[in-house]
């Protein structure tokens, strides 16, 4: 299986550190790490490469178990490789450590064949591995590492390339598997002055076995119209450890709430699932809006009472034009009638 590539920061203190997705599919893929510059006759470590089981080895205490690993040399020149086993570091976030020295419940009980070899320019060998399996091991997975180094006698090399890869052995039988997760880096009080908001889900193993666990997550909301859905690989997670599953929020108006569903299934046992459900509300606005709103209340106020201002003289005007008539016609009416009761009556 492909690895991936990363710097060794540990090599100083003797440590190197392994990416590993520990994915039910690609639990023991290789990694490559360091630099090299070299160059000459012998093949550069960087055509190197590793190809190891890709998924858990059911195994029996008491038995001895067997797998293989196929070392190829991708470059033009012959190349040199040695194979030795290392102790696992399991860290958060499906990162291990390989430390030297071997794991102590498999202290000379791993078996590398051949352990040191010559790869011709553009081949590849099968490596056989054979592990004597305790008796008395618990069910659970097993984690063993195994280094795989290039041999490069040239003056030219700086820094010389390490490959580590994982091999998990699985010892069946019930065993304690629990899974707890939160949310964690989202507001705490469901909101945010932001368009856009992220955080993590983060599972975590609190039994005393690894545990295997798939994650689905649902996302409605608005301004969004219809609900998003998002599913996770498998992933493995020994005792203690966490894993990190990224979240994000946005809205293209600066304004808007969303709800995320999140569910963990994770096996209890061999027939049987547990189920861990978490929900989680955010409010997203924009700081913005805080200035914009204000100047949209105050404009409004602004203009209705501009609109009031013009209407007043208006309707003034209406019922000063109406009470003249009135008054006027009421006025000659009574004047008529006045001017004839004043009028003089003569008499013959």
């Amino acid at each position: 299986m492909t690895g991936l590539c990363l710097p060794d920061p540990g090599r100083r203190h003797g440590a190197r550190t392994i990416l590993s997705g520990l994915c039910v599919l690609a639990v023991a893929a290789p990694v490559l790490l360091g630099a090299t510059s070299a160059q000459g006759a012998t093949g550069s470590s960087s055509d190197l490469s590793v190809t190891s089981p890709p998924g858990p080895i059911d195994v029996t205490p008491g038995t001895v178990a067997t797998t293989t690993l196929t070392v190829g040399n991708l470059g033009f020149n012959p190349l040199d490789v040695r194979i030795i086993t290392e102790r696992v570091k399991l860290l958060d976030n499906g990162k291990t450590r390989l430390t030297e020295g071997a794991d102590p419940r498999f202290a000379g009980r791993v078996s590398i064949t051949p352990s040191l070899l010559t790869l011709p320019a553009r081949h590849e060998q099968t490596v056989n591995v054979s592990v004597n399996i305790p008796n008395g091991l618990k069910p659970d997975d097993y984690f063993l590492g195994f280094l795989i180094s290039p041999i490069i006698n040239s003056t030219s090399v700086t820094v010389e390339n390490d490959i580590g890869t994982l091999v998990v052995l699985n010892v069946p039988g019930p065993r304690n598997r629990r899974l707890i997760a939160n949310y964690v880096g989202l507001p705490l009080l469901n909101f945010s002055l932001s368009s856009s908001v992220s955080g993590l889900v983060r599972p975590k193993s609190v039994g005393t076995a690894t545990v295997q666990f798939t994650t689905t997550m649902e996302t409605s909301g608005w301004p969004t119209p219809t609900t998003s859905y998002r599913t996770e690989p498998p992933y493995l997670l020994p005792p203690g450890l966490t894993r990190d599953i990224p979240l994000h929020f946005s809205s293209w108006l600066g304004l808007g709430w969303y709800t995320v569903h999140t569910t963990l299934v994770y096996n209890l046992t061999d027939r049987t699932t547990g189920e861990v459900a978490i929900s989680k509300t955010v409010v997203i606005i924009n700081p913005l809006w805080f200035l914009v709103i204000p100047a949209i209340l105050l404009f409004w106020m602004w203009v209705r009472r501009r609109r009031r201002s013009r209407s007043r003289p208006l309707h003034g005007a209406r019922r000063r034009s109406r009470s003249r008539p009135l008054h006027g016609a009421n006025g000659l009416a009574s004047s008529r009638r006045g001017s004839r009761a004043k009028e003089p009556v003569s008499v013959s």
